[in-house]
């Protein structure tokens, strides 16, 4: 096995956005045309002659005539005077796809009837759908103080709330979601988020397998339950829940990548570099430097040279700093091509003197290349880089040792403690500190 973290260098799932395939979603569809029902209870009154207008405007909508519904609701005098027509309107705005249209006459409906509570709602189903998830949370809100108790806004309410952050509150909505729509995979999905959030791993990974069996060609669902896997220490799992995407041909070239990285974790390097070879041989959708760098990197600690360089050669062309750090990291420490690693990080320092990696990657090797008094120099400027501020620390305590200079060797190892506390530093001091005492 590899002493590496995965997690550190592989792919961390964001909040998932919400699924395309929602809104075509039987759950949602029987919510959303409820909403053409008049609840004259709760919400503006309709004269006779607006009724009438409804009912040709129905008639059209059964006959499949959308478009024509649209244009006589937008070409009625009655419409602009009436929110219930006005809300209706916006319905039919958002069944084609015209959002910005739907979300300005549903505002033209609460305007006219503050307490429309279906407005609200459908306003709110608006704004999420164009990505307005701030404007839409308070017209959630406001529809539940209004009375409504529907799947659909809870559920929407819970991804607001997820995207913020607020992994409790939507936990919380998401099941009350559930309690009406509990088949709908976007809010079982919604839940194992916040339960991954909240370290409660095992629900959430049962919670995904569930919306993996119901969804198994969306490959985000299989790719969260990859990362809640391998949170939970279960690799072998994590490998087979990327698979089934992949082999429908759905998983994007983030799976594939953490795909890689799994099977060179266990060791199945050629399974991880044919993993690599097929990402890179569709003709779109290609993975990014960024996707493969967690891979790459993974590589090189693995010391796996081969399969590094041949990602690094699926990127050939691409301009990266961090590629080419990554390309002088292999030619150094695989021994193939040191001197052209050496130039090529140098060249990186002369551009941005702040390059930690490189710093410690150089200093490294001038003190292995017998160049201790330059390799120290160089290790000490890595040391005014946080990301390797820790291991040029590491890397100063071992020349000083070496050099049998146990005072400074101590000073630094105090300085790679502040850092990284505890563990194999903090015993290793132990036994330095005795050495020390015995060279005075």
């Amino acid at each position: 096995m590899i002493g590496y973290s995965l997690l550190k260098i592989g792919y961390s799932a964001p909040a998932l956005p919400l699924s395309t395939a929602y809104w075509k979603d039987p759950a949602f569809l029987k919510s959303f045309n409820g909403s053409y029902r008049i609840e004259a209870r709760i919400e503006p009154n309709v004269s006779t002659e607006e009724r009438g207008l409804l009912v040709e405007v129905q008639e059209l909508m059964k006959a499949g005539q959308r478009k024509q519904a649209l244009a006589k609701l937008e070409g009625s005098s009655l419409t602009k005077k009436s929110p219930a027509l006005t809300f209706n309107l916006g319905n039919l705005q958002f069944e084609e796809g015209e959002i910005d249209e739907a979300i300005k006459s549903y505002e033209d409906a609460i305007e006219d009837y503050p307490s429309f509570r279906r407005a609200h709602r459908n306003l709110a189903m608006a704004l999420v759908r164009g990505e307005k998830l701030d404007e839409a949370l308070p017209h959630l809100l406001e529809a539940i103080r209004l009375g409504d108790s529907g799947g659909a806004t809870y559920g929407l309410l819970g991804y607001c709330r997820l995207q913020r952050g607020e992994w409790a509150s939507a936990l919380q909505a998401y099941r009350l979601a559930q309690l009406t729509e509990p088949e709908v995979a976007e809010w079982k999905a919604g839940t194992a988020q916040c339960l991954q959030q909240m370290e409660a791993r095992e629900e959430a990974a049962a919670l995904l397998g569930e919306v993996v069996a119901q969804r198994p060609g969306e490959s985000g669902y299989a790719l969260l339950l990859a990362t809640v896997l391998i949170e939970l220490g279960r690799q072998d799992e994590a490998v087979k829940a990327l698979e089934l995407p992949r082999r429908l041909g759905s998983l994007d070239p983030a799976g594939q990548m953490l795909l890689a990285e799994l099977e060179l974790r266990a060791g199945r390097v050629e399974r991880a570099a044919e993993v690599v070879d097929a990402a890179f041989e569709v003709a779109e959708g290609k993975p990014t430097v960024q996707q493969v760098l967690p891979a790459a990197s993974l590589g090189l600690a693995a010391r796996e040279w081969d399969f590094t360089q041949g990602l690094i050669d699926h990127l050939d062309g691409a301009d990266s700093t961090e590629l080419s750090r990554l390309q002088g990291r292999l030619w150094i420490e695989s021994g193939r091509e040191p001197a052209k690693g050496v130039e090529l990080l140098e060249g990186l320092v002369g551009k941005d003197p702040t390059d930690g990696m490189a710093l410690l990657v150089l200093g490294k090797h001038a003190v292995s290349s017998g160049e201790p008094g330059k390799g120290e120099l160089l290790l000490e400027r890595a040391t005014a880089v946080a990301e390797v501020a820790a291991d040029a620390w590491v890397e100063l305590v071992r020349l000083r040792v070496d050099q049998r200079r146990y005072e400074a060797a101590l000073e630094a190892l105090d300085r790679a403690l502040e850092i990284r506390p505890g563990g194999e530093l903090e015993r290793y001091r132990e036994s330095l500190q005795r050495l020390a005492d015995a060279a005075r």
